[in-house]
């Protein structure tokens, strides 16, 4: 008995390197048939395939995918929670490194899967934050002196 195939003369593998775009990069129902029907079509007859494992490996994808739109979700919410607040961003050369702080109000956010805050309309990412708000004056170069004349011993403020 002859037995068509599933895939419609197309390879099962055809789109395996094709690149992933927002609207391609979950798996559907039809794409899990798919894959279920190549492996099927492609199994040992001694060494059959567990369905059970298969089925947790698509939820386990499908989790993976939930847990990364929400957390998008809340980056998202996160920046635009941040206009109209002051912030401490860190300002950074070209290579990365460290150069010093700038204080300003957050005036626009760039939504998208890495949103980007605007102050005085240079962008900054959001990991670039140090503080909302102005980061305290300190005294001295190790920071053992808080703004207010305050000294700082075992964490304890005590007057001097």
């Amino acid at each position: 008995m002859a037995v068509e195939a599933i895939t419609g003369g197309q390879s099962p593998y055809a789109n395996i390197n094709a690149p992933t775009t927002e609207a391609n990069a979950s798996l559907s129902l039809t794409d899990f048939y798919t894959l279920l029907a190549a492996q099927m079509k492609y199994q040992d007859a001694d060494n059959p395939m567990d369905t059970s494992e298969m089925m947790a490996s698509m939820v386990q994808t499908q989790m993976i995918q939930a847990i990364s739109e929400m957390t998008t979700m809340q980056m998202t919410t996160y920046a635009a929670s941040m206009i109209g607040k002051e912030v401490t961003v860190a300002e950074v050369d070209a290579n990365g490194q460290y150069t010093g702080d700038k204080v300003g109000t957050v005036t626009s956010v760039l939504l998208g899967s890495s949103p980007v805050i605007f102050i005085d309309d240079k962008a900054y990412s959001l990991s670039q934050i140090m503080s909302i708000g102005k980061l305290p004056e300190t005294g001295d170069a190790d920071g053992s002196q808080a703004a207010n004349g305050a000294d700082k011993t075992d964490g304890i403020d005590t007057q001097k």
